[in-house]
């Protein structure tokens, strides 16, 4: 039986390691997911954040790889992390973002990303597709949400609990961009741009005149690949580091979460657990 980590955000509830349904889904045999939560609440909707979800998914990833798990998938269409993790590690290292993309390349000529996340969000997107040298094959990035709609994160709900509840208004806004991104930018492809879009991934590809890709059951499904077919990343690209890290990204977890740290949506550890 392989071990997966599922790395999570933080955002959920501690102490359950059972991995979103999406995943226990598409499973295979022989394959053990597990979610691994990070321990730093950290929202990246600016650049210092990003910094500290990368730190907080690479003190998660080395945690995981310590207790013995085969393979680390980081739950995040952001990928915060990932290069690091493959530095430090020997097992398959897989971010559902570039898992994704090249899913996307695979099935059509060029994609558009559609995402529940505001315009505020793009940075991220920009910074992945530079990496990836994705940047010919995306033809578009299209927000759901307003930049104001952010304000709303710290509510019981708000325009995201209202999408993975079903809410027809958020997923018919969602179909719209997907529609207009095939329409008018010449996508033949759609990328959902979050993992947390899962939920209702079947519905907005039942809607959809065009392959509606799902990040999390995309880079989870990569993930058993890497194992399967004993395939990891290069150590020409990625060299190792030849220490281990784990202690300090674990006191870097320690001090940022010694502050009292609140996230961007104004809560703390407590309040989004």
């Amino acid at each position: 039986m392989k071990k997966i980590a599922v790395v999570g955000t933080g955002h959920r509830r501690a102490g359950d390691d059972v991995p979103p349904q999406e995943i226990l889904d598409v499973r295979a045999e022989g394959f053990d997911p597990r979610l691994i939560e990070t321990r730093l609440p950290a929202f990246p909707a600016n650049e210092i954040n990003r910094h500290l979800s990368e730190v907080a998914n690479v003190e998660t990833g080395l945690r995981a790889a310590a207790e013995g798990f085969d393979a680390v998938f980081i739950n995040t269409v952001g990928d915060y992390g990932l290069n690091v993790l493959r530095s430090g590690l020997s097992i398959p290292i897989i971010g559902a973002g570039q898992a994704t993309m090249h899913a996307a390349c695979q099935l059509g000529d060029k994609f558009s990303i559609v995402t529940i996340w505001p315009p505020q969000l793009l940075f991220i997107y920009h910074g992945l597709l530079q990496l990836y040298r994705m940047e010919d094959r995306c033809v578009s990035i299209r927000c759901v949400s307003q930049d104001e709609e952010l304000e709303t994160l710290a509510d019981d709900e708000n325009f995201v609990t209202d999408m993975r509840a079903g809410e027809m208004t958020q997923q018919d806004r969602i179909v719209r961009e997907c529609e207009r991104a095939l329409a008018d930018d010449g996508a033949d492809t759609i990328m959902l741009g979050c993992t947390c879009m899962s939920p209702i991934a079947h519905e907005i590809d039942a809607r959809v005149d065009a392959p509606v890709l799902n990040p999390l059951a995309v880079g989870y499904k990569a993930t058993e690949m890497a194992l399967s077919l004993g395939i990891n990343h290069s150590e020409k690209k990625y060299p190792k580091i030849g220490e281990d890290r784990q202690p300090h990204y674990r006191a870097m977890a320690d001090a940022v979460m010694a502050l009292d740290f609140k996230d961007a949506r104004g809560g703390n550890r407590e309040a989004a657990e």
